[in-house]
Order: C-alpha cells, then sequence, then structure tokens
C-alpha cells in the first residue's frame, strides 16, 4: 500500500480563462471546484491507477460534514484523518489557456494545536508500518513546526524501517526532513532554487545541483519537476531527463502530485530508474488533459507510458 499525508488540505476553485487580461474583465469559460491537497491528489490518482493507497492527514470540519472524507467516499478511496475545528482553506486558480499558464491564490490555512499535531505524528507512524511507500507532502498550517516531517521520518525509520518515505515540499520544510534521510524527494525547479539557493540555467548546472543534493542528504533518488521541459530523475549511478507528454493541457493543477503517484507506483513494482520517471510523466500528461483538480484516467496513463516519449540518459554533459 501507498499511503499519503496531507496537513494543509483545501478546496481547489479552478477557473479558466482563455487569455488573462488584469485591466478587463474576464470571461469564466470552466469552473471547477475539488476537495483537493497535494497527498490527497497523489492518492487520487493511485486510485485512478488502480494502486491500493489510503489517505491521511488533518480534516477540519467545524462540525460539518467534510467535503473530504464525502468526496474521497464517493471516489472509494480509504482514509484515515485526524479531525480538527476549523475549515478548509480556499485555493483559487487562474488558469489562462492560450499562455498555459495558472495563476494561484491560496488561503494560508486554519490553526492546529499542539494535541492534533502529536495525535497526526502518532497516525502516520502506526500507517506507516502497513505501508511500502508513504508522501510527505505539501505546506504544513499553522501551528505545525517546520520540523513535523523530520519528526514522522526519524520515528519511521525507528518503527517502521521497512516503509520508504517520499517527501515533496520546499524550503525549510524540506531542509529539515532532508536531516533525517527520506527516500526521494521531489521539488519543481522553483522550489529547488528558492530551497537551495541556486539559479539553474542548463541541465548540466540541474545535474551537478542535484547530485550535491543527493549525495549530501544520504537520498536514494531525487526527482525534480520541470514544467514544460519536463522533469528530471536520478540516483547514486545513473540520471535521465524526460520531455513532458504531448498532449493537450486543460489544467496544470495537480500534475506533480500525479508525477509523485506514477513515480511512488513505479518503485513499488520495483522498476529501474528510466521506467520510473516515464510512469511519472505518463500519469502527469494523464491529469493535465482534465479541467481543474480532476485525476487522469489509466486509459490516458497507459496511451502516453506506450508512446514514444523523449526519454535520455543524462552522462554529465556528454
Amino acid at each position: 500500500m501507498i499511503a499519503t499525508v496531507t496537513l494543509n488540505p483545501c478546496i481547489d476553485k479552478t477557473v479558466t480563462v482563455d487569455h488573462f487580461d488584469i485591466y478587463r474583465m474576464n470571461r469564466v469559460q470552466v469552473l471547477r471546484t475539488d476537495p483537493s491537497g497535494k497527498g490527497i491528489n497523489v492518492s487520487k490518482a493511485l486510485h485512478a491507477l488502480g494502486v491500493v493507497t489510503l489517505c491521511s492527514g488533518f480534516d477540519y470540519t467545524d462540525g460539518t460534514p467534510s467535503p473530504l472524507v464525502t468526496d474521497l467516499d464517493a471516489l472509494g478511496i480509504p482514509h484515515s484523518f485526524v479531525p480538527v475545528k476549523g475549515a478548509l482553506r480556499l485555493c483559487t486558480k487562474i488558469f489562462d489557456r492560450e499562455r498555459k499558464h495558472t495563476i494561484e491564490i491560496n488561503e494560508g490555512g486554519a490553526s492546529v494545536g499542539g494535541k492534533d499535531v502529536d495525535a497526526m505524528l502518532e497516525r502516520v507512524v502506526q500507517i506507516a508500518k502497513s505501508s511500502s511507500y508513504l508522501t510527505l507532502s505539501g505546506s504544513l498550517p499553522l501551528g505545525v513546526g517546520a520540523d513535523f516531517y523530520k519528526r514522522c521520518l526519524l520515528r519511521i525509520h525507528k518503527h517502521a524501517p521497512n516503509c520508504r518515505v517520499v517527501v515533496d515540499a520546499e524550503r525549510d520544510v524540506l531542509l529539515s526532513a532532508l536531516e533525517a534521510a527520506p527516500y526521494l524527494i521531489k521539488p519543481n525547479l522553483d522550489e529547488f532554487e528558492g530551497t537551495f539557493q541556486c539559479k539553474i540555467n542548463s541541465i548540466k548546472a540541474l545535474d551537478t545541483a542535484a547530485r550535491e543534493v543527493l549525495n549530501t542528504y544520504r537520498l536514494s533518488m531525487i526527482c525534480i519537476s520541470m514544467g514544460s521541459d519536463g522533469a528530471y530523475l536520478a540516483d547514486a549511478e545513473n540520471a535521465y531527463v524526460c520531455e513532458p507528454a504531448k498532449v493537450e493541457v486543460r489544467s496544470l493543477q495537480g500534475a506533480g502530485d500525479s508525477m509523485v503517484a506514477g513515480i511512488c507506483m513505479a518503485l513499488e513494482k520495483g522498476l529501474p530508474l528510466h521506467e520510473i520517471l516515464r510512469y511519472g510523466i505518463a500519469s502527469a500528461g494523464a491529469m493535465v488533459m482534465r479541467e481543474g483538480t480532476q485525476v487522469g484516467s489509466y486509459k490516458d496513463f497507459e496511451k502516453i507510458l506506450n508512446s514514444d516519449l523523449k526519454l535520455r540518459q543524462y552522462f554529465g554533459g556528454k
């Protein structure tokens, strides 16, 4: 089983316009509202791909029926949330069709108390005991220290050593988690540059910086998604780069999460490095074909996976 943890879930409100103009009225072409969050998106994508998964994290309910639970129950995805007081934050995404660009306006979310944080830590450890992989994804709500993912990793290493942890975060949260040696990290390029204070202007520069992080923090793998330039994946011996799938893009929201799902699926299958990247690219490609934060279908994933993806092994600039 592949488990996912989302501490700062949300409602994604995706507005699609033909061409966003900051000085004039913009007419909405498509409007979608989806219960969401990075780990939740990973579990939804895994479920669509036929992989057994379980969602965990905080669920802000205010005593009312949870849209997260309602949505996951409708999809048939198991979940084990820690309920906390407060409302789900609203994250507004404006997708510009012409530019293939998303403007994000994300709320911070409600604060969480210390007892809830301790309960969540214990829940993560218990879930890890029955999981082959577990993802820690996204930002942390107020009241949760930047070292929470690190605390999870240390406890998992001790009490669930067979569970491998994937971290998708940035800056202080990621740097803290790296101190406890996750199995794999997957920042996007902007997050990588911001976290490690570097500027990447070529694949050679990316490979050099990524390998320094890989070796310094004893990672097994590192993946960096690069938007329209595809993704990079490396372990201690090899590195691969793959262009994105050639599909019609209807939304970019959740593409990175779907990539994590494809990567985890391939890891659980024990596939080689280049196939792991292909699975990630195919899963992300299937998702961007859908409006809003909808996951891609297995049919689209399989079609992309079997297509001529532009993947190449990277030999340090050779």
